[in-house]
């Protein structure tokens, strides 16, 4: 009984114990693939405490993309019967101390006031607002949008994908990703992502999809935009719909969008989830347009260096 490291046996507990109380949810095969390919290199540990041969609490350290590179980020999730005991504390007290005086960034569910004020009470304030969205790929229908084709196809818009490419042509498009990227709300600011980065986010060396790698193209053939789809279970995540700055305003992000979603519909998933920034009111506002219905959302907390053990 008591705090100890995460074992492989124990991702089944693991992942129910965190979907049961988090908005992102896993599964043990997903958890230990992560793992696996996690780069030695990168900081990533995971601690459980056991309460009777079960789990009452995980958390884990590691580094997060969308987080500044001077920070890691933190998880602490207790099973919602063993609040209140230490659990969050002992779990905490790990995490404190395998980081030493990093900043720390970690992420509570809007809904979770509780959560919010146990995180603020340990020097976390909160940075940013997120939302998450989900669409029902089973019963969308697109016909409303065809004014929208129909305006880009005006424009002599192409909307095709990364299918069949050569290496030179995906090299190309990881490097357009990437600088997309360094233009959203999310990572403006941000050292830009490499290429190594976008194929992981994009699942490229072990769920590769190039047909779900959507690209908008321009009467020269010029790159104006994409929206590229991941896959998790039955579940499409549009990682990304970006469009180049000189190709905004034009309409473009809604037909992107929507060819995305006819790419994971024929692929036979059923849902399609996203996550936006609050302030990032265009996307949020396209997404409301198809029919993404809100989930519960998130705010993203930041602990700086220096801050006072508690």
């Amino acid at each position: 009984m008591g705090l100890r490291a995460f074992t492989p046996a124990d991702a089944p507990a693991w992942a129910a114990l965190t979907n049961a109380a988090l908005v992102q949810q896993t599964t043990p095969e997903r958890l230990l693939d992560d793992d696996a390919r996690h780069d030695p290199a990168e900081p990533s540990r995971r601690w459980v405490w056991e309460s009777g041969n079960r789990l009452a609490g995980v958390a884990r350290l590691h580094r997060f993309s969308f987080d500044p590179p001077e920070f890691l980020h933190a998880q602490v999730v207790v099973a919602s019967a063993q609040r209140g005991r230490g659990v969050g504390t002992a779990l905490w007290e790990a995490v404190r101390a395998a980081a030493g005086g990093v900043p720390l960034a970690a992420g509570v569910a809007d809904d979770d006031p509780a959560s919010l004020a146990w995180a603020q009470g340990r020097g976390f304030a909160r940075h940013r607002h997120r939302f998450a969205s989900v669409l029902d790929l089973t019963t969308f229908d697109e016909a409303p949008f065809a004014p929208d084709l129909e305006r880009a196809a005006a424009q002599g818009v192409t909307l095709t994908d990364l299918g069949g490419a050569d290496a030179g042509r995906l090299a190309r498009y990881l490097d357009f990703f990437a600088e997309r990227l360094t233009e959203t709300p999310d990572l403006a600011g941000h050292p830009r992502w490499s290429a190594a980065q976008v194929r992981a986010s994009l699942h490229l060396d072990h769920d590769p999809h190039p047909e779900w790698l959507v690209l908008a193209t321009g009467p020269g053939g010029g790159w104006l935009g994409t929206s590229a789809l991941v896959r998790y279970g039955d579940l499409a995540y549009n990682a990304l719909t970006a469009l180049t700055l000189p190709a905004r305003g034009r309409g473009l992000a809604l037909p992107l969008k929507l060819e995305a979603i006819r790419r994971a519909r024929a692929a036979g998933l059923t849902r399609m989830k996203t996550n936006n920034l609050s302030t990032n009111a265009p996307m949020l506002a396209v997404n409301r347009r198809l029919g993404f219905a809100a989930l519960p959302g998130a705010f993203e907390l930041r602990r700086p260096s220096g801050t006072a053990p508690a």
